[in-house]
């Protein structure tokens, strides 16, 4: 993203987030080390150690400060939007002086703060020291901002949706090189390594993969392979993904040693039929659990001998996608969210039997028009050379 570009993505993020912490009662926001600091900061990466967080301050007027190791000042003054940069040196404690400066030169004390406490969100440092910064910091209302982290989150930018339609691209491709690659007798894990490696040598960041292969397997579907060898009739089913800007790719595909037999076949054209069904309700003003309850009830009328619910397992038949590779809402008969256009959601309905896993997942943004498909590989079982 161009500079230019980045300023009047920050501009927006922070007119947002103060427009919804105004609604909300809160005075500033306090993250640690998280995707919503990233959100809010432009820097474009978490500290991935515990021993030296960053830490951004929020107000709801004034400039907003970043506070990281002096080891990460020159990173933050380039690739953050924030001008005012402050650092600390001490590693594993929480920087209780420089937070205490940052929180008095604002005007803080006693103020309402916001901090990720409550729905699918974590704190960056360890509780001990979260204790210590509440209790020696801010003597004042800590409360919950995971409501309003999500509001800002959900509805992606422009730009977001650029870096989401790069990642799909990018895992696309991967999927369509690494099974032209595949061959009988390589081994499971092996193929794994090659779509993790296909996704770096297309520019794709952090990628990652789950993969099965095999009779007796395919319920198995969170390893990276066992090390067994592809024999002919095996399905290698693959759910991966890589990141670009932080946004992040997510979706299946599967292949067959040799012919894929008529079981195979008509069982992947049954569910891409309902996960199809799934992604055209995906549209403004459609609640997420009616498009589960949907799925649900037509994956419960499928006339196959199942040995577990894919999605059952999940507790979902999709999620959001973004700056955490699954986050709300909750593709799900319980999740009652309801769609906006700039909304990036998983719908994924899946079984595994005993001849293979039937899972065909797609990553759909909403649009006012109605839902477009970014992740854009065949959905058909890939045949490989036997």
């Amino acid at each position: 993203m161009l500079q230019k570009d980045r300023k009047e993505t920050a501009k927006a993020r922070i007119t947002a987030a103060r427009g919804a912490m105004a609604r909300q009662g809160f005075d500033a926001l306090l993250l640690i080390n998280s995707t919503n600091m990233m959100f809010l900061s432009g820097y474009p990466s978490n500290e991935i150690t515990l021993a030296r967080p960053f830490y951004l301050l929020v107000p709801l007027k004034g400039e907003p400060v970043l506070l990281v190791h002096e080891g990460r000042r020159a990173e933050a003054m380039l690739y953050s939007w924030i001008s005012d940069v402050r650092t600390y040196k001490p590693l594993s404690v929480a920087p209780l002086p420089q937070l205490n400066q940052a929180v008095h030169d604002l005007g803080l004390s006693g103020k309402r703060i916001g901090c990720e406490l409550g729905y699918e969100q974590r704190l960056g440092l360890p509780f001990r020291e979260f204790e210590r910064v509440r209790q020696e910091v801010l003597p004042c209302i800590l409360d919950d901002a995971a409501d309003l982290l999500w509001e800002l989150r959900q509805v992606k930018s422009e730009g977001d949706i650029v870096a989401l339609r790069k990642a799909c691209a990018i895992t696309s491709k991967a999927y369509s090189n690494t099974f032209q690659s595949l061959r009988a007798g390589m081994r499971d894990s092996d193929v794994a390594v090659q779509m993790q490696m296909q996704h770096l040598q297309l520019g794709g960041g952090s990628p990652w993969v789950v993969l099965t292969s095999g009779r007796g397997n395919y319920d198995l579907a969170t390893g990276a392979g066992s090390g067994r060898e592809l024999l002919s009739g095996d399905m290698v089913w693959m759910d991966g993904g890589c990141a670009i800007s932080g946004f992040w790719s997510d979706f299946s595909r599967a292949a067959v040693i040799g012919h894929p037999s008529t079981e195979q076949l008509h069982a992947q054209r049954l569910i891409h039929e309902i996960t199809q069904e799934g992604v055209e309700m995906a549209r403004p003003g459609v609640r997420v659990c009616d498009i589960a309850l949907h799925c649900n009830a037509r994956l419960a009328r499928l006339e196959l001998t199942t040995t577990s619910s894919i999605s059952g397992l999940a507790g979902r038949i999709g999620h959001g996608i973004g700056l955490d590779l699954t986050e709300p809402p909750h593709v799900a008969e319980y999740d009652s969210t309801v769609l906006r256009p700039g909304m990036v959601i998983s719908i994924e309905p899946g079984i595994a039997t005993e001849y293979g896993i039937f899972h065909a997942e797609e990553d759909v943004l909403v649009t006012p028009s109605g839902p477009e498909v970014l992740s854009v590989a065949p959905w058909e079982l890939h045949e490989v050379p036997a």
